[in-house]
């Protein structure tokens, strides 16, 4: 079975060309057409490089204005959703009655409200959601993560979590990422490491301790280095690092480590192998070389298929939207943020 997939939003410096590059490489999934929702064509290739027309010649799509009539004349199975981080609530309501499984870049909402909009319009018609991409699908993190559930380290007592992810300078003068409304790095890379620590411990936070500052953004209003202190409900005790303040470095990179009781872990995206530590032994093991989206996108399409939840589920999206704001929260009022 393969299901037919269009593409809604083209504003967007990297998830347009990003989501069709992924789909044309999944067998069961056909991207079929997309929307440009009726922006002026001259204001998308700001941030996309090129037009609507451009981009839908390229990769061969059908190009349409309206989102609902691009699904319901080319019978469309699913869409991917991506906009201004702002806009995206809405984009989801409206499509929502046609049934369409929703792949929403990241990160859905930029405020609680609009991200438990978004979880009652997937609940309330059914559909098969999820936000991404997140580091879950990392190679290395995923070994990692079977390898912490195998035992080997015992019981979680800390874990820390680092991302760091280039610079604003990445995205060019006149997007609209660099509007402070659209959350910036607070929301759009707090989001991955905000995940992966909640996936590892297996509880939600229950209070959060953030400091950000802007050292090297000039122009930016938004922090680019930042330090995050977690508690979680099951008393695990979690740290994050997030640099957005990085010329000249290969990114994305992240790191997470795990200690246990027995043990601990340790991995990096940007070398080849992870490290356990225990008792008895140091061991290595080496890292799948993989495409994290495209293997998410994956999993996604399957899930359209088999009408199951994808492991990040619509949920989950939305409590790590919730930790991103309390972060954002805790830096402007120098205090701690209790959630639960």
């Amino acid at each position: 079975m393969s299901i037919r997939i269009g593409i809604v939003g083209l504003q967007s410096v990297y998830w347009p060309e990003a989501f069709a590059n992924c789909i044309e490489q999944i067998p069961n999934a056909e991207l079929i057409a997309c929307s440009d929702l009726g922006y002026d064509h001259d204001t998308i290739k700001i941030s996309l490089g090129r037009s609507p027309a451009e981009y839908a010649t390229h990769h061969n799509l059908k190009l349409y204005n309206d989102p609902l009539e691009m699904i319901n004349s080319e019978h469309l199975d699913a869409v991917c959703i991506c906009a201004k981080h702002t806009e995206i609530v809405d984009l989801v309501e409206l499509v929502s009655s046609t049934g369409v499984g929703i792949y929403i870049a990241k990160p859905m909402a930029t405020n609680i409200e609009s991200a438990d909009r978004i979880v009652k319009a997937v609940r309330n018609n059914g559909l098969i959601a999820t936000s991404g991409t997140t580091e879950r699908f990392d190679g290395s993190i995923r070994e990692a993560y079977q390898r912490f559930k195998s035992g080997v380290i015992g019981d979680l007592i800390s874990i820390r979590a680092l991302h760091q992810h280039g610079s604003i300078i990445g995205f060019p003068e006149g997007d609209w990422y660099w509007n402070k409304e659209q959350g910036g790095p607070e929301l759009s890379l707090v989001w991955y490491a905000g995940d992966i620590v909640r996936w590892f411990a297996g509880a939600e936070v229950t209070r959060v301790y953030a400091e950000y500052d802007n050292y090297l953004s000039k122009g930016s209003p938004f922090m680019d280095n930042g330090k995050i202190i977690l508690r979680f409900e099951n008393k695990v005790i979690g740290s994050i690092d997030i640099y957005f303040s990085v010329m000249g470095w290969r990114f994305p990179s992240y790191e997470v480590e795990l200690m246990g009781t027995k043990g601990a872990i340790r991995t990096q995206q940007n070398v080849y192998e992870g490290m356990v530590f225990t008792k008895d032994s140091i061991s290595s093991f080496y890292r799948i070389q993989n495409n994290n989206l495209l293997d998410e996108m994956k999993h996604w399409v399957q899930c359209c298929i088999d009408k199951t939840d994808p492991e990040l589920k619509i949920e989950d999206a939305r409590n790590v939207i919730e930790l991103c704001l309390a972060c954002l929260k805790s830096s402007e009022t120098k205090a701690p943020v209790i959630l639960r």
